[in-house]
């Protein structure tokens, strides 16, 4: 099912479910729930954690369902941003802070041509990603695997669009020195890889 069509399709049971039926989201749970899962898995590394947040995170869309409200967003959007704080709770303890000040030029989807030819590559260099700090790796995800836009990336980790591209930029600057021979990822090397993804893509 494509994109387009999918999202509208959410977007109807999502209405009716905010009008009380209750079948309508056990649709949207059974539609989102492998992107969900695999998104909250990627985060906390371990699948009896990311069943537990993911149910977690279902239960209370099921709650928050009668206030949603439809502000141009994909209903996945929603689901993520309840999956992100999910994960944030989860690692309440973890703290991470990312410099900005030194992040010399916002970057676009251009600046992943050199590193990646398919999104099924970049879910390969998943292992790298994590590694990053917790901010870039966050942005990276959603927006290279999860195929999430700049503004849904922003409202899921509630930042500003000029942030998340900034921790775009350096996530796939610092991405690309680990892959770089000589790096932490010694040998992996980013030779002969092109991208799938449109330059400038919102």
């Amino acid at each position: 099912m494509g994109r387009a069509p999918e999202e509208e399709l959410l977007k109807d049971l999502i209405a009716r479910a905010r009008d009380g039926d209750r079948r309508a989201y056990g649709k949207v749970f059974r539609l989102c729930y492998e992107d969900i899962f695999d998104y909250i898995a990627r985060r906390v590394g371990n699948r009896t954690d990311a069943e537990d947040l993911t149910m977690h995170v279902f239960a209370k869309g099921l709650k928050a369902v009668a206030s949603y409200e439809d502000r141009g967003h994909s209903v996945k959007a929603w689901l993520y941003r309840i999956a992100h704080n999910a994960v944030v709770d989860h690692f309440r303890t973890v703290r991470q802070s990312v410099d900005l000040e030194d992040v010399p030029e916002i970057a676009d989807g251009s600046d992943v041509e050199a590193m990646v030819a398919s999104r099924q590559e970049l879910a390969g260099l998943y292992r790298e990603i994590a590694g990053l700090p917790v901010a870039q790796a966050e942005v990276l995800i959603l927006r290279f695997i999860e195929d999430r836009s700049v503004s849904e990336t922003a409202m899921i980790l509630e930042k500003k669009e000029v942030t998340v591209r900034a921790l775009q930029f350096k996530g796939i600057k610092n991405l690309r020195a680990r892959l770089a021979p000589g790096g932490d990822a010694a040998g992996a090397g980013v030779e002969g890889l092109t991208s799938e993804f449109e330059t400038g893509r919102q």
